[in-house]
């Protein structure tokens, strides 16, 4: 029976399940079969190719049309899948093509897993010796929707630390099933690539292959997910652990929303036929533009930092930038996140005053909040927000500790017309928390500082300054040195970090783009942005230009020549010419 658009949908929630376009299945099954061959394949010996989670089989398809053109016919397929109707659907597929030994399996992959001797099948497949290649298109499922339990029991059993998607877990569960010098070709998101939470992949997958190639397919929309995908290439160790020695490759393709730099751009009649050209440069397709780098992988001897993908020039160019700077960020300032109040239907409003006077708050406990919405480069967009929060939490002897709001009785009146939703936070509860609570206030005392705040996505940098005491959304960050009464620093960083300079240093260092070119300001990133001596005149010329921006607001033609004249000092202070 065929399924409705929504019944696939809700499916492709549940189940992670986004099935391979054919022309991707192909680029893929070429890669592998293109390494197989330089590992010179014998004629003879049985190749055994496993997709754990085949769906339909167009993985399958791939890998066997690709082998039967490059005269490879001793592959023997194996596939699994929980679904029992793509199973049929994948063995009636491969028979058409006249595949009709091919070993179809229902089953969760992951539960066949034996970690204690690392056999991978029980039962009927528990004969199967480890598999040469690997073709793979897991469900990408996240924690949120795989739930805490699932999550923790995979953490665990998998090793893994941090946040864990489902195709964490696939990963380790087809290493141990690949022979040592097998090889994979995997689909998977590419956050572990550059975000904190991937820093037990960038391990495990560092520790356990030579890196071939990684392709960030950023955002070519070829699956209907709202995840960025990248392949991983790689060939499995024979001695795990042993660092490396030859170069990784990377193919990397973003959507190009910079005018500026498509004219004279190549045209190319598909997306798939401009991934496999691994040309670099920007490229028209169906009236679409691509920016293609293609380079060395860079993986640092820290698994905390996230891979590099440059070029040649690109990477001398930041490194360059790095060995000129005087310190990060960090070094200095503490950049931190805004509040989180996971009900902000009940602590947010900006018709306070609408209510009825015996549940309108008292002013004392209403704060103006800022968010993504108010921001904008220098200043934000309103310096005293009519949105503010209902904010739960003071400073008593230094440290932070909730209202009691006997003390504020309509606050309380209102707070208890919302008792069932906020107490319906069983975390708050579980954290031995009042029911009340906003579950991330932060510092009080440091809301009144003056503070830099950037938004978490943006296309382009939008930090501003903050000196009216308001409070800071989750959907933003914000920086206040650790030196009090530093505010020069803030002005410096608020120069360098609303740079074009900066934001391509942030684009190569740390590969985060989003779609159409929207990117995320993550601490992990700000954090190490870095920054000039600020006792240089560059930096100091810097400083009374931003000074200038923030308080004077300047004409837009003055405010144009002094942002082309910080670009200018940001360059000299760094020695290093814009790229």
């Amino acid at each position: 029976m065929e399924l409705t658009i929504e019944e696939m949908l809700i499916k492709q929630k549940e189940t992670g399940a986004h099935y391979t376009p054919t022309d991707l299945g192909d680029i893929i099954a070429k890669r592998l079969i293109n390494e197989l061959k330089k590992s010179g394949v014998s004629g003879t010996k049985k190749i055994r190719g496993l997709d754990p989670s085949c769906g339909d089989g167009e993985l399958l398809l791939s890998l066997n049309r690709i082998a039967k053109f490059n005269n490879i016919d001793n592959i023997e397929l194996i596939g699994i899948d929980e679904d029992k109707e793509a199973i049929k659907e994948a063995d009636f597929r491969l028979n058409e093509v006249g595949v009709n030994d091919a070993k179809l399996t229902v089953g969760d992959f992951l539960e066949m897993v034996d970690l204690e001797d690392d056999s991978l099948f029980e039962g009927e497949f528990s004969k199967i010796e480890p598999v040469d290649l690997i073709i793979a298109n897991p469900p990408y499922v996240r924690t949120q929707v795989l739930g805490a339990d699932r999550a923790q029991k995979l953490a665990k059993l998998f090793n893994l630390k941090g946040r864990v998607d489902l195709y964490h877990a696939f990963l380790v569960a087809m290493t141990l099933q690949l022979k040592p010098g097998g090889l994979i070709g995997v689909i998977t998101s590419n956050k572990y690539l550059a975000n904190s939470s991937g820093e037990s992949i960038r391990q495990f997958l560092a520790e356990n292959y030579n890196i071939i190639e990684i392709m960030d397919l950023g955002d070519t929309k070829l699956f209907s997910a709202a995840v960025l995908p990248a392949i991983f290439f790689g060939r499995k160790k024979e001695n795990k652990g042993i660092r490396q020695t030859t170069s990784a490759n990377f193919y990397k393709i973003y959507e190009e929303t910079d005018s500026s730099k498509t004219e004279g751009s190549i045209k190319f009649e598909t997306l798939f036929g401009l991934l496999e050209s691994s040309n670099t440069g920007i490229f028209n397709v169906d009236e679409k533009f691509y920016s293609v780098s293609c380079g060395k992988l860079i993986v640092p001897e820290s698994f905390k930092e996230p891979w590099v993908m440059a070029t040649n020039e690109e990477y001398n160019w930041i490194t360059n930038i790095n060995k000129n700077s005087f310190c990060t960020i960090q070094d200095l300032c503490d950049v931190k996140v805004g509040i989180k109040t996971t009900a902000d239907k009940v602590f947010i409003k900006s018709t306070w005053e609408e209510l009825p006077d015996e549940i309108k708050p008292e002013a004392e406990v209403l704060k103006p909040l800022l968010s993504t919405d108010h921001a904008s480069k220098w200043r934000p967009l309103e310096r005293r927000p009519n949105q503010k929060v209902l904010y739960t939490h003071k400073n008593v002897n230094g440290k932070k500790k909730a209202i009691d709001f006997t003390q504020y009785p309509h606050a309380l009146a209102y707070l208890e017309t919302h008792r069932e939703t906020l107490e319906g936070r069983k975390y708050v509860i579980k954290a031995k928390r009042n029911w009340y609570e906003i579950w991330v206030p932060q510092n009080p005392d440091q809301w009144g500082l003056p503070k830099v705040v950037f938004p978490d996505i943006s296309p382009e940098p939008k930090f501003f300054y903050e000196d009216e005491g308001c409070c800071i959304d989750g959907n933003c960050y914000w920086i206040i040195p650790k030196e009090e009464n530093n505010n020069d620093i803030l002005f410096l960083i608020l120069g360098i970090s609303n740079t074009k300079y900066m934001t391509n240093y942030h684009d190569i260092a740390f590969n985060n783009k989003l779609y159409a070119g929207r990117r995320r300001y993550l601490t992990q990133y700000v954090n190490k942005y870095p920054l000039p001596n600020p006792e240089s005149n560059y930096s100091q010329e810097i400083i009374d230009l931003v000074r200038e921006l923030v308080f004077q607001n300047p004409n837009n033609a003055r405010k144009v020549e002094i942002e082309n004249h910080i670009e200018n000092l940001t360059a000299l202070a760094f020695g290093v010419e814009r790229l």
